[in-house]
């Protein structure tokens, strides 16, 4: 499949998840569409700016560089890069030039909803809600996409103290 790139800008938030059948009934009568569960190997790589990923799953591949900024608890996205199925020589372009810096793997089940995106994340080191509020058509202005991402948030009923940085690479080695 030949390799897709793209930007666009959304709002996102992550937080720790407690019932994940609790969650799949409320996106099912929210009317949320459930796209499957993909396996996701996310390998890192160091830049000056942001994030590189290598993401390798069994429904989602790509190549992103992107940055996430804090605005009042959840995080805007600024996309530097998005290859949706990148060719072999793209990932091999990626590997021989940038230096890797970590993996993480996880099972998401992926739920789309509007213009949100929700995944419902099991890593080793617990469960996650992620919800990216994506205008990829230009069509909100930013503070209408921010607002739309918390509307979602109430509805699912995610609480502020469950709210975690998004970024589970970022996370992960901060415990350490």
């Amino acid at each position: 499949m030949k390799s897709l790139s793209k930007t666009y800008k959304d709002f996102t938030l992550k937080a720790r998840a407690t019932n994940f059948v609790q969650l799949e009934d409320l996106l099912t009568s929210c009317g949320a569409l459930f796209l499957g569960v993909d396996e996701q190997k996310d390998t890192y790589f160091q830049t000056d700016k942001g994030k590189l990923k290598l993401r390798e799953g069994t429904i989602e591949n790509l190549i992103t560089h992107y940055e996430r900024i804090l605005e009042d608890g959840i995080e805007r996205t600024v996309v530097y890069r998005y290859d949706v199925n990148p060719s072999a020589i793209e990932i091999e372009n990626l590997i021989t030039n940038f230096k890797t810096i970590g993996t993480v793997e996880k099972k998401r089940s992926i739920y789309v909803l509007d213009i949100h995106k929700i995944h419902l994340d099991r890593l080793d080191q617990g469960d996650f809600l992620e919800i990216e509020s994506i205008d990829r058509e230009e069509k909100f202005t930013t503070e209408e996409l921010r607002k739309r991402c918390l509307e979602l948030k109430e509805k699912l009923g995610i609480a502020d103290g469950d709210l975690v940085p998004t970024g589970y690479f970022r996370n992960l080695h901060l415990r350490q």
